[in-house]
């Protein structure tokens, strides 16, 4: 494995590299497999992040404005609410400016006569599938889980509080890495757990996957480690996190374990769950 290379990803993404380092990071790309992962991934994380931010600039509006009329509502938060626009504008020029205009396509201004007799015509593409539902076309009154379960997570105290590891194998790298933030690397690192340390290498890896907002691998991570005892309240509190924050998961299977958690008069994440509980019911 490239270290370097993959300290290369984010200024990959951002177009920062420049030749030859530019072509030697695209050939790397091509032929490795989990380099070429990564990059897609830490893509996918922006596209997140920003979906989520603007998910939430849009809840905190529908309610300003149902709270109280819109004339004052964008009297109190013009100084807040002028500059995000103004980002969220630019933004949407610049997506606009560099999107490629569809191959085979014609200017408006060519009339049909312009066009000679013997052309062979371009066969009409079929309409392609709508897009798939995004979270702000769901009813207005329903909470985002996503946003809930994010909020509600709080690093463990054996985890929040780790300086690193001296030693220099492949957990003790993962838990300095940790312990800087670094959670694609513990990913990395991880990929395949030491036998010896397994419980507290799953632990860890899932925990970075959460941080990563990989949530369905943090899902399952959790729920084997459910497994193994050592870790299983916590796992089973984290894995209804990563459960509800999952896109995909159905939310009648969660809310099953939620309420699980909240009826359990000895789980030490009760109260957390009520809180989630009430958040997710307003």
């Amino acid at each position: 494995m490239n270290e370097k290379l993959y300290e290369l990803i984010e200024d990959y993404n951002l177009g920062r590299l420049k030749p030859p380092q530019l072509e030697q990071f695209e050939a790397a790309v091509a032929t490795d497999p989990a380099l070429a992962a990564a990059v897609a991934t830490q893509r996918a994380e922006w596209e997140m992040r920003e979906l989520l931010a603007e998910n939430a600039l849009r809840a905190q509006i529908r309610q300003g404005f149902a709270e109280q009329p819109p004339s004052l509502w964008i009297t109190r938060n013009w100084k807040w609410l002028l500059p995000v626009l103004l980002c969220l504008g630019a933004a949407g020029f610049l997506f606009y400016r560099n999107t490629p205009a569809p191959a085979g396509t014609l200017p408006p201004a060519v009339p049909p006569s312009a066009v000679p007799a013997d052309t062979v015509s371009t066969p009409q593409v079929p309409p392609s599938a709508p897009p798939p539902q995004q979270p702000e076309d769901r009813d207005k009154n329903t909470p985002d889980p996503r946003i809930y379960a994010m909020a509600a997570y709080e690093m463990p105290e054996s985890l929040s509080g780790m300086r690193g590891a001296n030693t220099e194998d492949t957990l003790g790298l993962a838990q300095t890495a940790f312990a800087e933030k670094n959670y694609r690397k513990v990913v990395s690192l991880l990929t395949v757990l030491p036998p010896d340390e397994r419980q507290e290498a799953l632990n860890l890896r899932a925990h970075a996957r959460f941080g990563l907002q990989r949530f369905a691998d943090a899902a399952r991570d959790f729920s084997e480690l459910e497994k193994g005892g050592v870790y299983r309240r916590e796992a089973q509190w984290y894995g209804l996190l990563a459960r509800v924050a999952t896109p995909s998961a159905k939310r009648n299977e969660w809310t099953k374990d939620l309420d699980a958690i909240r009826n359990d008069s000895t789980h030490p994440y009760r109260k957390q769950a009520n809180d989630l509980w009430q958040r997710l019911n307003k």
